[in-house]
Formats: structure tokens, C-alpha cells, sequence
């Protein structure tokens, strides 16, 4: 049983006003906590309604980081794999994401985009960063290797799509993502040598989707319009059946 603060006061007029004026503090006190509480509540479900997602469930004001990392579905301690990394600013990307217990797995082709790599994967704060030399029908990428994998503005380069497909197929895990992000062909960027041709610099969003489901992949998401410059798209694929 509590007892009250006056019955532990001489009974002086005095001692009244300070049993009257610590009341009237306690009460001011938890009417402000309330207020606050209220405030902060009203705050937290305005900041909910305003912010606006994609059918991903990704926020317009999200980077291409986030929205790469996010599509993917990369979370700490997984290895993934970023295709044609040239200055590895997307492998520094999933690094991050996948932190000190994961890996990522850089592959390039030039020998110099290979050397500038792993000078990148040296320095790297989280030291998680392997460099993999491919070639021109193999990514490089072991069996069964990755949880995750990236191409961004890479297909559209190879000189021949079908062994390499193979190759992204096979490094595949089960049930894991492959995120291809590009370009509509592009008639005044220069001309690649020895890449199919396809109208201009890049690829058609549909023949993408085309070749790529016609060699053992389906598609999870697709996104006509990403939000990086005009006439990227980007679409995720995983190995069928899995």
C-alpha cells in the first residue's frame, strides 16, 4: 500500500503548499510526456503516409544502390557477384550490403579493368571484395557460387550471350537473383565490335527478356523505366523451376 506524500509531512501550512505545488508538477510533467508521445506518434504515421514505394516496395527517393541492393534481395553475410564491374563502384556497393561476413566477386575481361579492381578489392575497408578474371563465353564464376548476381549495362557487351548465359545459369544458386539492368539501343553511341546486332548501342528491353527466358531463366521483376537515366530498364531473373 502506498502512502501518501502528505502523511509523511508535519501537518504546517507550509508543508501543505509543498505537497500542493510537487502535485501540480508531477501532473504538468506527465501531461507534456503525453503531448509529446501524441506529437511523435502523429509524426510517425504522417512520415508513413508520405512515403511513396514502388510495386517493390522500394522508395522513389531510394539510390540505384538501394534499389540494386534491394531487387536482389542482398543481405548480410550472402555472396553475389557483379558482372563486368569496370571501377567496381557497384561491387563497393554490395559490399557494404552484404558486410564483413559476405562476399562479392568482381569479374572483368580487361586485363586494366582487372588490375584496377583488385587495387579496390586491396584497399577495401571490408576486405570482402574478390577479383575474377573472365572471359569473352565464361563469367568466371564458380558452380553454384552466388546468391545474387549483377549485370548493370554489361549483356549488351557480349560478343556471344549464349555460353554466358550459360555461365550466369550455372553460378546460380537455387532460388537466387539475377538483376540485369540496361539500355534501349542508343543509334548515336559508338558502335561495339563483334556484339550482336541490335539497332544501336544496347539492347531491346523485350529481346533481353526474349533471350533470356528462351536459355533457362524466368522472370520475377521487371521494371520498363528505372530510375537512373532515360531508357534504362532493368529486369530480375531467376533460373527456372527453382
Amino acid at each position: 500500500m502506498k502512502t501518501p506524500l502528505g502523511s509523511l509531512l508535519p501537518k504546517t501550512p507550509f508543508n501543505r503548499l509543498l505537497v500542493i505545488a510537487a502535485t501540480f508538477v508531477a501532473i504538468s510533467v506527465a501531461a507534456g510526456c503525453s503531448e509529446t508521445g501524441a506529437a511523435t506518434a502523429e509524426t510517425a504515421e504522417t512520415d508513413e503516409m508520405t512515403a511513396i514505394v514502388d510495386s517493390a516496395g522500394i522508395a522513389e527517393t531510394a539510390t540505384e544502390g538501394e534499389r540494386i541492393v534491394a531487387v536482389l534481395g542482398v543481405q548480410p553475410g550472402m555472396r553475389v557477384a557483379d558482372v563486368g564491374a569496370g571501377d567496381g563502384e557497384w561491387a563497393e556497393v554490395l559490399s557494404t550490403a552484404v558486410g564483413p561476413l559476405g562476399e562479392v566477386l568482381a569479374t572483368e575481361v580487361d586485363e586494366d579493368d582487372v588490375e584496377d579492381l583488385r587495387e579496390l578489392a586491396e584497399n577495401s575497408f571490408l576486405d570482402n571484395i574478390r577479383v575474377i578474371e573472365g572471359s569473352a563465353t565464361d563469367t568466371g564464376l564458380p558452380e553454384d557460387c552466388c546468391d545474387g548476381i549483377l549485370l548493370r549495362l554489361v549483356y549488351h557487351h557480349f560478343t556471344d550471350p549464349q555460353p554466358m548465359r550459360a555461365s550466369l545459369r550455372r553460378a546460380l544458386r537455387p532460388g537466387a537473383r539475377l538483376a540485369v539492368i540496361d539500355i534501349e539501343p542508343q543509334e548515336d553511341w559508338r558502335r561495339l565490335e563483334g556484339v550482336p546486332e541490335r539497332g544501336g548501342h544496347g539492347i531491346p528491353l523485350d529481346e533481353l527478356v526474349a533471350e533470356m527466358t528462351g536459355d533457362g531463366f524466368e522472370v520475377v521483376e521487371r521494371f520498363d523505366d528505372w530510375p537512373d537515366e532515360d531508357d534504362h530498364f532493368c529486369v530480375v531473373f531467376k533460373r527456372i523451376g527453382d
